[in-house]
This record gives C-alpha cells, sequence and structure tokens, in this order.
C-alpha cells in the first residue's frame, strides 16, 4: 500500500508540474524502462531547452498611444488552475478598465489543440476577453513573434526564461504569486527558479509578503496588489443544519505547501475527542486516503457551488506555507471563520490581526484552535462581524488600478 501511495504521489506531481502533455510522455517513459535496459531516456537538455535560450533585452523604445500593449507569458494549465484565474482576472479587467490590449502566449507543451480551443476554454471557465492566443512550443518559436509589446509579463519561473529572451517589447515585468523555489526541495529547480528573481524585471506582486522578499533579498522594484473576491459569487448562504458540528479543511494532498499531512492529523485528534464533528473535505478527491473521522470527500467543487458548501460550515482550516491563497476571504465572506497557519506569508493581508485566526503549525495548536472556535458560537460570529469592513471595501478593480498605474510607471520610467 505504501509503495502504490508513493508511486501515485509521484504521478500526480508529474502531472501537476509538466502538465499534462509532457507528464505523460515522462510517466510512459518511465513505465516503458526495463529492469536492465532503459528504452526510452530521459533528455535533460531537451526538457529544459527554454533555459538555454538567448537573452535579449528590450528593443523596443516606448511610444505612448492610445491603448497598452502587453504580452502575457503563461505556462499550460487545466480548468480550475487558481493562479491562471488571477491571471486572466487582470487581463480581463485591464481590458475592461483600461486601454490594455493583450496577447496570451502558452510556453511550451500544452493540452490545447489550437488556439481555438485554447480561447473558447478561457472565455468559458475562466473570464472573456478580447486577447489575442499563441502557442510557442518548441521554445525556439519565441524568436519569430513578429509583433512588438511595450509590456512582456512573465507569469511562473519557466516562463521567465522566455521572457528573459524576448527582445520585442519596451520593458519586462513578472507576475508573482508565490515563491515558486519553495515548491521544490533544495535541488536544480529550487535553484533554476530562484535564478529568475535576478533577470532585472520589474515585479508585480501578490501581496506585500512577496514583495518584500524579493525588493529585500534579489533586488527586484516591485509593486504588490492586494487580494479580493468575487462579489457576485461569494455571498452567506442558508445554513440548512445549524444544530450540526462541521469544519471545512482545504485537503490538496499533491500539494505539499498546503499541508494535508499536519491537517490530517490535527483534525483526526481532535475529531476522536469531539466525534459528532463533521469534516468537508474538498481540493482534491481524498478518497485514496485512510480518514479515520466522519468526513465528506467533497473533491474538487465547481466555484459556484463553494459559496454554500462553505456557509454550512462553522470554521475553516486553511494550511499554507508559502504564500496565502485566495480561499481565507471567500470563506469569509459566505459566513464562515478562518484558521490559519502563522507567519507572514499569511497575515500580510491583516494588519490588525482581528481577520483570521493563527495557529502553530503544530497538532496541538491547531486543536487548541478549533476548540476555541467550535465551542464558542459568540467568538464565531464576531470574526465574520470583524472581516465585514475589510470585505466590503476591497474590490478587484482597486487592485487591478494599482497594477495599472504601475505598469504606466514601469513604461514611461517614473
Amino acid at each position: 500500500m505504501r509503495v502504490l501511495y508513493y508511486n501515485l504521489r509521484k504521478v500526480i506531481n508529474i502531472l501537476k508540474n509538466e502538465g499534462m502533455y509532457r507528464g505523460l510522455r515522462i510517466i510512459k517513459s518511465k513505465v516503458l524502462r526495463g529492469t536492465k535496459k532503459v528504452l526510452i531516456k530521459r533528455d535533460i537538455n531537451e526538457f529544459y531547452s527554454y533555459m538555454l535560450l538567448k537573452e535579449n533585452p528590450p528593443k523596443i523604445k516606448y511610444k505612448k498611444g492610445d491603448c497598452i500593449r502587453i504580452a502575457w507569458f503563461i505556462p499550460d494549465f487545466g480548468i480550475g488552475s487558481g493562479g491562471h484565474l488571477n491571471i486572466f482576472r487582470f487581463v480581463h479587467l485591464l481590458e475592461k478598465n483600461y486601454k490594455v490590449r493583450s496577447a496570451i502566449y502558452i510556453c511550451g507543451n500544452t493540452q490545447w489543440r489550437d488556439t481555438k480551443t485554447l480561447k473558447e476554454t478561457v472565455n468559458k471557465y475562466f473570464f472573456e476577453t478580447n486577447a489575442s492566443y499563441y502557442i510557442l512550443n518548441p521554445p525556439e518559436k519565441i524568436y519569430e513573434i513578429n509583433q512588438v509589446y511595450d509590456l512582456a509579463i512573465a507569469t511562473s519561473w519557466q516562463t521567465a526564461y522566455y521572457v528573459r529572451a524576448f527582445g520585442e517589447c519596451s520593458q519586462k515585468a513578472y507576475f508573482v504569486q508565490d515563491f515558486e523555489p519553495y515548491f521544490y526541495p533544495k535541488g536544480s529547480n529550487y535553484a533554476f527558479a530562484e535564478e529568475t528573481y535576478r533577470f532585472n524585471f520589474y515585479g508585480i506582486t501578490a501581496g506585500t509578503w512577496l514583495k518584500e522578499k524579493l525588493s529585500n533579498s534579489y533586488g527586484m522594484k516591485c509593486e504588490s496588489f492586494s487580494f479580493s473576491y468575487d462579489k457576485d459569487i461569494y455571498k452567506r448562504k442558508k445554513r440548512r443544519d445549524p444544530e450540526k458540528t462541521r469544519m471545512f479543511f482545504y485537503s490538496r494532498p499533491p500539494t505539499d505547501r498546503r499541508g494535508f499531512e499536519l491537517g490530517l492529523l490535527a483534525l483526526s485528534v481532535y475529531c476522536e475527542n469531539n466525534p459528532e464533528t463533521e469534516v468537508v473535505m474538498a481540493g482534491w478527491d481524498v478518497s485514496e486516503y485512510e480518514i479515520p473521522f466522519k468526513h465528506l470527500n467533497a473533491g474538487i467543487v465547481k466555484i459556484e457551488e463553494l459559496p454554500d458548501l462553505y456557509s454550512q460550515c462553522d470554521v475553516a482550516l486553511i494550511l499554507s506555507f508559502t504564500n496565502l491563497s485566495l480561499l481565507p476571504l471567500e470563506l469569509l465572506a459566505s459566513g464562515c471563520p478562518v484558521i490559519i497557519n502563522e507567519g507572514s506569508n499569511n497575515s500580510w493581508i491583516d494588519n490588525n490581526k482581528n481577520l483570521l485566526v493563527y495557529t502553530k503549525a503544530t497538532t496541538s495548536s491547531i486543536n487548541e484552535s478549533l476548540e476555541k472556535v467550535l465551542k464558542n458560537k459568540e467568538y464565531r460570529e464576531s470574526l465574520i462581524l470583524n472581516s465585514e469592513k475589510f470585505l466590503e471595501e476591497t474590490s478587484w478593480s482597486k487592485e487591478v488600478d494599482k497594477v495599472y498605474k504601475f505598469i504606466v510607471s514601469i513604461l514611461e520610467e517614473k
């Protein structure tokens, strides 16, 4: 069973990190390897060929015109990708609220067979945009782009190597949503990701934790945006069975930074002492795990169904060991207070430290926090009341306005 679990995790991580097309090729190559003879060898030079692209400085002099032209370089994605949701949100809002025209370049292998399907998928499952879509595969196609842009934006460490090689622009920026070296153990990929922060791009960061980290450690010139939530979707729904005790646990076993093992151990202890408690587990199908307490395996839930799911819970446990996710605000807007592991990576959004409940990353501390919140209804309601002003004042339009002003300052070199 342990061998099966280990191999399953390896398969999941390969697909997650490399995308469906490239990931399946890697898995196939591993399966076809014999005990003595390797039938298919993995070509490291081919796999990382984008890192060997020749560096090109910006060649275009910015001329203020009717609109700003932006090229976004993004990795492959699947429906439901939170990072891509934010990218397409900003593409959509910059286009809607300002004179900005965008082009989207998918870097490397992709599961989307053509750009028409790609655009239809983005418009249906993310945000509608008038952006143009292109696929850069193989990486050398970066040199064949015959359009010029005011700004080229990298959105992941892999795409930063493409942007470094792209010269048909006035300036280069880096849309950073997390500290990606932390996605890997100390080794090659950690070093590859970290090096991109030394490319002298302007940083557009998700929150002040990343802004300070990149500025202080790598000398990047950064501006940050804060988080908000979709106010048309996330609202408090009617509680159908208020007499039940129910908690939400964001469960993502293949994503190490979400602390699945720690959360599972802590909840096992809590639910053993409080067997009436039901746990709603969402974010991944956890049916292959032994869950020793009463739970609902909700798996990956459609966005439009999340507010009702959140509203049925008394508290949520969200663990994040890199940058804060969007979930806490979405949960609060749905009437569900949030317990989260302490650290500046999570508390940067909460200046007064009264928006979220902070816990040490230990099973005992998590259990103390759960006890404090679940056994005190008045305290739970006070947490929601504390969040109302923040939730009322925040908006994605305000955040995209910050980003737009920073883009203008980059281009005008102010």
